[in-house]
């Protein structure tokens, strides 16, 4: 199957650096995808950090715009950017002491009654543990594919590899969470959504 890159706005096409309507339309477009991945990705970043987060991607967006191919898809090269912000952030240790943001619970616990809101909220905390224990870059290549939604080829660019072995990262990654899953008494087909 051949990617075809997402078509560009007017407004985005003529991105360039120095162009702030067009960096804005790039952050207008794309914030929130970025705020979402940085926040799926479980590094326990503060608010702050995130809203930091957020603003370098587009910062090294607009510096790196040159490296730009338009061929390949616009989302997954920012979130690329995002992706690569965020772990480097976790890496410098610059995550505060601060309690971290709850970017919504992975299983969303819904209305139930006490006993069960309870068994789907220690579920719930069994398996942000077993996402915890999780890589950096395993937890990108998660929440990118099943956060975002992105298709195996804008995974493959927000990844910067082919897409086989975008496909081998995010098996591994989901054959890792499966494995913490299990240690810590979860079958992966026992996680309610």
């Amino acid at each position: 199957m051949v990617a075809v890159a997402e078509p560009l706005a007017p407004d985005l096409l003529r991105l360039a650096p120095g162009d702030p309507a067009a960096l804005g339309a790039l952050y207008q477009r794309h914030a929130r995808d970025v705020q979402r991945l940085v926040l799926g990705m479980r590094l326990g970043l503060g608010r702050e950090e995130v809203e930091d987060a957020v603003q370098e991607t587009f910062l090294r967006a607009l510096r790196d715009l040159q490296r730009f191919d338009r061929a390949r898809p616009l989302r997954g090269w920012v979130l690329g950017i995002a992706r690569h912000v965020a772990v480097d952030r976790a890496r410098r240790g610059r995550v505060r002491a601060a309690a971290p943001v709850d970017g919504g619970a992975v299983v969303d616990p819904g209305p139930a009654g006490g006993e069960d809101a309870a068994a789907r909220a220690e579920q719930a905390a069994l398996v942000t543990a077993a996402l915890g224990a999780l890589e950096p870059e395993q937890r990108a290549a998660l929440a990118l594919r099943h956060v975002e939604g992105l298709t195996m080829d804008d995974l493959a660019a927000a990844l910067d590899c082919s897409v086989p072995t975008a496909r081998a990262r995010l098996r591994e990654a989901a054959h890792r969470l499966a494995g913490e899953l299990r240690r810590r008494g979860l079958g992966a087909g026992e996680v309610t959504s």
